[in-house]
């Protein structure tokens, strides 16, 4: 606001410069003195920080401009609507109709050209003024608003590292917990059962000179609690070990979704049929040439959203990557597609591509249900 205050002035000092000295033949010599210390005091202004010490340097130079319009110089009151818009901006700044009364006051004393120069000049002033402050307000607005949104933005990324933070611990704890129920059920099952056999075991030591056939006894009991104890580890730990086709599609989830965050890509992933039936191989496979597939889109396609869908058909299990790219017509075979055909040739599968809508990989493997 205040360099637009003073380029005005400028404008104005330099006008009135012009019509004092070229628009009469008679010029005072004390002039430039007068110019020359109404710059001065202007500078002193913008120099002051205090408001209320601005305030009263602007009441100096409005009273040293009327003083100079009044002895010396009646084009100095041109100079005097900038200096009442700043006064009166301090307690009425955005009631513009008060703003130009208070600007236009000063013309009830003037007369014929003077009135119309300054009445002209008021105005224009006014107009420019209600401009620039509504400008400055827009701006003011836009800082709160960008503030605002540095400050959700802050809040936002603490919440989401404490609830990172908080899900390391959260997963952490898990598997303490998971490893304290795995040493329990051990310690209760194969724990006791080895205790067992080994007691017995002792005992078939001791009497297997003077009483072979207790000793042969104690000997079967040992081995059958021994057997009993190894069942119950291999159920305990079957009971407790996750499924193939979880693990593999669970991994594909996650690979995808973490690919998509990276690369800014909208993904999905879903599965139709019995995914008891894919190996380890086969996801191996799958997981590989979808890894590919979603690199390809992110690189070339110039994707923004890539659909993963895995089915278990009747003869063969199919796994479609479509993207919402700019395809191509004519498919040119890289290293990546080829290496994809490669891995699935080498389970007698195949690798079909298709860019006429956006770009789609598909894999068929084939399977025998026996």
């Amino acid at each position: 606001m205040e360099l637009w205050t003073t380029g005005n002035k400028i404008i104005l000092l330099i006008y009135i410069v012009m019509i004092t000295y070229f628009g009469s033949d008679q010029s005072g010599r004390w002039l430039v003195l007068f110019f020359l210390i109404y710059i001065a005091l202007n500078l002193v202004q913008h120099i002051v920080k205090d408001p209320r010490l601005k305030q009263g340097v602007l009441l100096l130079i409005i009273a040293y401009v009327v003083g100079c319009a009044w002895y010396e110089e009646p084009n100095f009151i041109l100079l005097l609507p900038l200096n009442m818009y700043e006064i009166a901006s301090f307690h009425i700044r955005n009631k513009y109709p008060a703003l130009l009364v208070a600007a236009l006051l000063p013309a009830l004393f003037l007369r014929d050209l003077l009135l119309t120069n300054y009445a002209f000049i008021a105005v224009l002033c006014f107009l420019n003024y209600t401009l620039i402050r509504q400008y400055m307000d827009k701006v003011d607005r836009q800082e709160d608003a960008v503030d605002r949104m540095r400050h959700d933005l802050q809040r936002l990324t603490k919440k989401q590292n404490d609830n990172y933070e908080f899900a390391r611990t959260s997963e952490y704890m898990v598997k303490l917990e998971e490893r304290n129920r795995l040493a329990q059920e051990i310690h209760d099952g194969l724990g006791h059962a080895m205790t067992g056999a080994l007691i017995q075991m002792e005992a078939a030591k001791r009497l297997l000179n003077n009483d072979p056939a207790t000793a042969s006894v104690l000997l079967q009991n040992a081995i059958g609690i021994s057997k009993e104890g190894i069942e119950e580890i291999r159920l305990t730990l079957k009971n407790n070990k996750p499924l193939v086709e979880q693990l593999g599609l669970t991994r594909l989830k996650t690979a995808v979704e973490s690919f998509g965050m990276q690369a800014n890509l909208h993904t999905s992933v879903v599965h139709h049929g019995d995914m008891e039936i894919i190996t380890p191989l086969q996801w191996k496979i799958i997981h590989e040439n979808v890894t590919e597939s979603l690199t390809n889109a992110a690189k070339y396609a110039s994707a923004t959203t890539v659909h993963v869908e895995v089915r278990v058909l009747n003869r063969f299990i199919q796994a479609v990557v479509s993207d919402n790219g700019r395809g191509t017509e004519k498919i040119v075979k890289g290293l990546g597609l080829l290496g994809m055909e490669e891995r699935t040739a080498s389970v007698n599968g195949t690798v079909i591509a298709d860019g006429t809508s956006g770009f789609t990989v598909t894999t068929l493997i084939p399977y025998d249900r026996r």
